[in-house]
């Protein structure tokens, strides 16, 4: 199960293990053994790493932009989160 979903967490898997084959596993277990599988689970990345050319080209960007007075008017922000307050939205984080 977990190498064809790769959002299971452990606690379902060691679940799943305990249904079909009626022997206890915890979680933490399951974790190691999924770790010694190459399976161990991914943490979302909070930034993204710049390099020395990413740094250089955002700084060249905002300097060209830095007298925009007009301009900045036509511009569309937009923010890609999504929040959902009444339900689950059924998205997977992974």
């Amino acid at each position: 199960m977990a190498v064809t979903d790769r959002s299971v967490t452990s606690r379902i898997v060691a679940q799943q293990i305990e249904f079909v084959m009626h022997h206890s596993v915890s979680a933490r277990t399951m974790r190691r053994r999924l770790q010694q599988s190459g399976l161990s689970a991914r943490r979302p990345l909070l930034d993204l790493p710049l390099t020395q050319n990413h740094i250089l080209l955002r700084r060249q960007w905002c300097d060209e932009r830095r007298m925009w007075t007009v301009e900045w008017n036509e511009v569309v922000f937009t923010d890609e989160s999504r929040i959902c307050l009444q339900h689950h939205h059924g998205r997977i984080r992974v």
